[in-house]
């Protein structure tokens, strides 16, 4: 995105999804947008929120082109903090791109993506985490990534770091004082209680780092890799999960040669099951390329689900191993073929992560499902209410920050000057600021907004 959002021209786009609906809503926002509005409106004037029912018409030929509800929002109580008037007319193609080929003739250009909410932003109507929360729950396919993003959109997370930011910009407002007037007689405050101040803050902000994968989980799902030997059912068991024939499934050894990711919904978490090539060696070129890319997933994955046939059970405990050298996530051993259990088969299960299964037949899938679920919340707690951070960014602020404290921490038992104390705690702040927006950089901004859909 251009700086365009810096220009005070207005701007309009479609705020509701293209394509067939019962209505569309159409968003202008900007200084003019009250009066360039009114020149396509029949009505001759729009009370501040208050839905008005009127008529599109096409000012050259005075012809009416729709029936519309109308409602203007004066600025700066508006979601861009601009004068806004949304014009909610039929849905479809034609209509509403008629009426913004309208709006465009009297001079109101098409926004680019993300260009409201940045508007927002700018304005001072919400921080940079709130706005990065619209996008998360414009995209949210489950209860829990939007919960996560309607708390952070609240403000929620926004509170916390202001209060640890606060705490700091007091101590290093003391420090600064100490060194402007050190002639002067003035009780300088103890350092213990500054490192004190200091390690809550770090204490706090840990938590914060900590709760990332938590987050990161409750907005994109459990990453569930689905591995093991070949021919031992893993496309059939995620065909019978999704409840459709996604994979193919073959008596063909290596039938899978690349990962499949599919994702599906349980109990308001998401799940994204990726079915893999077969753990084994080859010779194959194009099979040697599936099974380094099955071992990539499986450094990725969050809950690896690996495979076996029910009566080799024996060679679990080295595939385990060899997993265990990727990653060292919860393996949750599902036995398949259980309708070919062989009577005296001994089943030895420690960490109560092993369950039998028959993906044919689709026998037990509700216990692993159960299974899957009850890991993930108790591996990533994402059914704790407490706020967490899920973006990557947000973590590696948090995490500069942190260093920053603890170099200051260093600095007061080393006892340096204040000066180099007060320097490390405002780059502590400094990084802070960055998550919240206040010292962002444009190509982070462009890069946050760009993503956006047009029309928010």
């Amino acid at each position: 995105m251009k700086n365009n959002y810096l220009l005070k021209d207005t701007i309009c786009a479609i705020a509701t999804p293209i394509g067939l609906g019962g209505i569309a809503v159409i968003r202008v926002s900007g200084h003019t947008a009250f009066f360039s509005s009114l020149k396509i409106l029949k009505a001759n004037k729009l009370k501040p929120r208050i839905a008005t029912y009127t008529h599109v018409i096409d000012y050259q030929t005075n012809m009416k082109v729709d029936s519309v509800v109308a409602t203007y929002f004066k600025s700066p109580n508006s979601f861009t903090g601009e004068d806004v008037v949304e014009i909610s007319c039929h849905g479809g193609i034609a209509t509403p791109n008629r009426i913004l080929k309208l709006l465009h003739s009297v001079g109101i250009r098409l926004a680019e993506p993300g260009e409201f909410t940045r508007r927002a932003f700018v304005n001072g109507k919400l921080d940079l985490l709130q706005a990065e929360a619209i996008g998360d729950i414009i995209n949210s396919v489950s209860e829990n990534s939007q919960k996560i993003a309607e708390d952070i959109l609240e403000g929620k997370l926004s509170k916390i770091i202001k209060k640890i930011k606060n705490g700091l910009v007091d101590i290093a407002t003391i420090l600064e004082l100490e060194l402007d007037f050190a002639e002067e007689e003035i009780n300088p405050i103890s350092k213990d209680k500054i490192v004190i101040k200091i390690k809550d803050s770090i204490k706090s902000l840990k938590e914060m780092s900590n709760s990332y994968n938590s987050g990161k989980i409750k907005r994109e799902g459990v990453l569930i890799p689905i591995v093991g030997k070949p021919n031992v059912g893993k496309s059939s068991l995620l065909n019978a999960l999704l409840k459709e024939d996604r994979a193919i499934i073959s008596d063909i050894p290596g039938t899978t040669r690349d990962s499949i990711e599919e994702v599906f919904k349980h109990h308001g978490n998401l799940f994204r099951l990726v079915d893999t090539a077969g753990l084994r060696l080859s010779d194959d070129k194009i099979e040697k390329i599936g099974i380094e890319r099955t071992n990539s997933i499986i450094g990725k994955g969050d809950i690896i689900l690996l495979i076996s046939d029910v009566n080799q059970f024996s060679s679990v405990e080295d595939e385990v191993k060899k997993i265990r050298l990727l990653t060292d996530v919860p393996i949750i051993i599902a036995l398949n073929k259980s309708d070919l259990l062989a009577k005296d088969t001994d089943f030895s299960d420690k960490n109560n992560l092993q369950i039998l299964i028959s993906a044919k037949y689709e026998k037990n899938l509700d216990g692993l499902l159960k299974l899957l679920t009850n890991t993930a919340e108790k591996e990533y707690k994402i059914t704790n209410e407490s706020i967490a951070i899920c973006h990557l960014r947000h973590k590696q602020a948090i995490e500069n920050s942190i260093d920053s404290l603890e170099k200051s921490a260093i600095a007061i038992n080393e006892s340096l000057s204040n000066e180099f104390i007060a320097f490390d705690i405002k780059n502590a702040i400094d990084s802070l600021n960055d998550i919240t927006g206040q010292t962002t950089s444009q190509d982070v901004l462009n890069n946050i907004f760009s993503n956006f859909c047009i029309g928010k």
